[in-house]
């Protein structure tokens, strides 16, 4: 009787255990589904965070974007100096694919090798030859943006501002001095960094081509003919989402 009495004890022993150890077990595989549990881990070490992207903060759904904006051109014209200011409308289809429209006008002064140039003919110097000249006062151009990146970044644990990375292509028509309507060509790329859930600001930079047509200065007006100009355009605009 004794053996047995000592026999179930241990019996019973060994199945508490065993249920111990799965109950032990369940625990730990559902330790990341508790979210009282994880807020507890939390509390101990505040300091050891990972931030990730679970969902996008901005909602670009079938939503327009209106934004004004400041750039320089660098190519063209070795004597021409042109900033350019203008505005860009967007329509975003969905989070990847947007639509725009781009107007730029342009702020043109001569750099210091083209006023050296121009004043010897002021100047009435002799022997001095003065290359033909234009300007461009106006492009329109209808683009295609391509959104493949999108990401936050941590600043000190203090700010975490959405961004996106884009790419785009268009067409269009630019207004020199002397040559109207002169087909187009943009391509690039840029980043966006998202400033609030609707405030955006956007640093851009692309490869455009025009052509223009110089005008012969002391050649008694006669126009030569046009040509091809690539300029590269660096770009910073500042959007409102609709």
């Amino acid at each position: 009787m004794k053996t047995l009495f000592v026999f179930a004890a241990l019996l019973t022993l060994s199945a508490t255990s065993f249920a111990g150890k799965v109950n032990l077990k369940k625990d730990l595989n559902s330790l990341g589904e508790d979210q009282a549990v994880v807020e507890r881990a939390q509390a101990l070490d505040p300091q050891n965070r990972t931030e990730v992207v679970q969902n996008r903060a901005v909602n670009r759904n079938s939503r327009f974007e209106i934004a004004g904006a400041y750039g320089v051109v660098g190519g063209g014209d070795s004597y021409l100096s042109s900033q350019t200011v203008g505005g860009n409308l967007d329509f975003h289809i969905n989070p990847r694919w947007s639509l725009g429209v781009r107007y730029i006008s342009y702020v043109n002064s001569l750099t210091p090798e083209g006023k050296s140039v121009y004043s010897g003919l002021q100047n009435n110097v002799a022997g001095v030859q003065v290359p033909g000249g234009d300007s461009p006062f106006e492009t329109g151009l209808v683009v295609v943006n391509w959104y493949p990146i999108y990401g936050k970044l941590n600043f000190f644990n203090s700010w975490i501002p959405h961004f996106d990375l884009y790419l785009l292509g268009g067409y269009g028509k630019t207004n020199t001095k002397y040559y109207s309507m002169s087909d187009t060509f943009t391509g690039g790329g840029g980043v966006g960094l998202w400033l609030t859930n609707f405030l955006a600001l956007r640093l851009e930079a692309r490869y455009q081509a025009y052509n223009d047509k110089p005008f012969m200065r002391g050649s008694g007006g006669t126009d030569a003919t046009t040509r091809r100009l690539d300029t590269v355009i660096g770009q910073a605009s500042l959007g409102i989402l609709l």
